[in-house]
């Protein structure tokens, strides 16, 4: 593919983009609600971009992570992106702290 015709993302459009996909366990929360997400690279080349995201599952183990891993991946390739890693990333381990306001205000709506 030439450079001309190659999507352009920027972290913030990745960000963006991850709001969208839900929790498995818990889909009145994004993933970027729950706190999940720690961290987004953007690498661009003349020939590729490759995202990298940084997840930290709520807990190890969390059967959830392949099905929110998966949501990841779709969510991005929609937007034209195909070249995606996703790091497990354990420590430190996620805590209720990491959720947003928003989250705690979704929680509350769904009487959690």
């Amino acid at each position: 593919m030439s450079a001309a015709l190659m999507p352009v993302i920027t972290q913030a459009q990745v960000l963006e983009l991850l709001d969208s996909v839900v929790d498995p366990e818990i889909p009145t929360l994004s993933i970027s609600d729950l706190g999940i997400i720690r961290d987004v690279d953007v690498h661009c080349t003349n020939q590729d971009i490759h995202v990298v995201i940084t997840i930290t599952p709520t807990y190890p183990g969390c059967p959830a992570t392949s099905v929110i891993e998966a949501d990841i991946r779709d969510v991005i390739g929609r937007a034209g992106i195909r070249n995606v890693s996703i790091k497990n990333q354990l420590q430190p381990a996620w805590t209720t702290d990491w959720i947003t306001d928003r989250g705690r205000q979704r929680l509350l709506e769904a009487g959690i």
